[in-house]
């Protein structure tokens, strides 16, 4: 069914969750009465029909089994298509939801560092990455035209601040904020942007430049401009996907440009070109294999094995907490790169304490832990409610699943258990 065809704003989302985990995950949305399609012409792409209340409030978007994203946004990730293994850098990241749709390309191999310039929006985007389990995205805090020189990428992603022009739809008051006569300062950043993004791509690589804005100072024109200064050519990779989509409003306007018409898909319009650099790549990250420095404390936390896939990301203790280190990471690490891992946990007395969010330690297959068959019953413990539960413990924790999905960890004390993320 394409309802995202009719007319008016739909809501999208893709879901955050691996294979066997995916039908429950549909079932834990729909027993609280949400009804949902695919887009077929977009990988991961999801419709709400109807629900109840917001999706954002729904059980599997609290726990992180689905991420809601405008259809159009999810398309420049798609376009970028990095490979499994890669390192991609997403310049501009936060809320999130296109560094975790990259993560999911690269795979548990790969690496994705999400940079945000604003402290404020850092915040958000680690919450995100948490909340969505991202064990192979890591954070930096650069001006993205500031960015260090030096590491090198195998794709990056500029998803460039913008007049926002083709969000009108829903935010009718973006053409007042950003007229035309004001937009010298963003056109500016965003060559700035490109130009940073070119050194630090990987001959034989690619980069993905998009905006939310219809403004073609700031689109078609910003990239003509770069076009003009580097090496860099249009890639075939969008006129190729334009035609495998087959998507409402995606249009191509020049070699490597396209254009997602809002007003034809049910989203938002869009910009996205994809632009590649020549040559082959001499170095490789997979080939300069390094350790961790010196100064950082490894940690193989009893009783707590990740999954065999995850088996390249390291856990790593500091000053008290535990975070997730790819091992990709690290020779951007030695090359002076500050980068923060997703927060894993903490240690108290020499023991490891996951993050209550980290259902990524759980197996679903498990008969331990508290289980829970009723949505009304976990909304009970989200909500602050407790529950009797005397059972052995993991450091005060206990295992939290909704009909075997694992949905993180209880806390524990006297004999009860109780939700909290804190």
């Amino acid at each position: 069914m394409q309802v995202y065809q009719k007319t008016g704003y739909k809501r999208f989302f893709r879901w955050v969750c691996r294979g066997a985990e995916q039908e429950k995950c549909h079932d834990l949305l729909s027993s609280e009465g949400f009804d949902f399609a695919p887009v077929p012409e977009v990988p991961g792409a999801w419709v709400e029909e109807n629900g109840p209340f917001g999706l954002g409030a729904s059980l599997a978007g609290y726990f992180g089994f689905l991420y809601i994203q405008d259809l159009s946004s999810m398309l420049p990730p798609i376009l970028l298509a990095p490979g499994p293994g890669q390192a991609v850098l997403d310049m501009c990241a936060a809320p999130g939801g296109k560094s975790v749709q990259l993560a999911e390309m690269t795979g548990e191999g790969g690496l994705v560092i999400a940079n945000e310039p604003s402290r404020d929006r850092l915040g958000t985007l680690r919450a995100n990455l948490e909340r969505l389990n991202a064990a192979n995205v890591v954070t930096t805090n650069y001006a993205g035209q500031a960015f260090p020189q030096g590491p090198v990428f195998d794709c990056i992603l500029v998803d460039a601040p913008c007049s926002g022009w083709g969000t009108v739809g829903k935010n009718p008051a973006v053409t007042r904020v950003w007229k035309k006569e004001n937009l010298h300062t963003l056109i500016e950043v965003q060559r700035k942007l490109l130009e940073k993004a070119y050194k630090m791509l990987a001959p034989g690589g690619r980069l993905v430049y998009s905006t939310c804005t219809t403004n073609e100072e700031e689109n078609q024109n910003q990239v003509h401009w770069i076009l003009k200064r580097t090496s860099l050519a249009g890639s075939p990779r969008a006129q190729h996907m334009q035609s495998e989509l087959g998507l409402p409003g995606l249009e191509s306007t020049a070699p490597g440009m396209l254009v997602m018409k809002g007003d034809e898909s049910g989203s938002q319009s869009f910009f996205m070109a994809a632009l590649e650099k020549p040559g082959k790549r001499a170095w490789t990250q997979e080939n300069d294999k390094v350790n961790a420095p010196s100064s950082w404390h490894k940690l193989m936390p009893e009783g707590f094995d990740l999954p065999e896939p995850l088996e390249k990301i390291g856990l790593y203790g500091f000053s008290g907490k535990v975070f997730f280190v790819p091992d990709k990471a690290l020779p951007y690490v030695h090359q002076g790169l500050r980068i923060k891992g997703m927060f894993a946990g903490s240690l108290k007395k020499n023991s490891f304490v996951p993050n209550p969010r980290m259902r990524i330690f759980l197996k679903g297959s498990s008969t331990m832990g508290y289980q829970v068959r009723d949505v009304q019953e976990v909304r009970a413990l989200v909500s602050g409610q407790s529950r009797f539960f005397d059972a052995s413990t993991r450091n005060g924790l206990v295992e939290f699943y909704w009909q075997g999905l694992p949905l993180g960890w209880l806390k524990h004390k006297k004999s009860r258990v109780f939700w909290s993320d804190k």
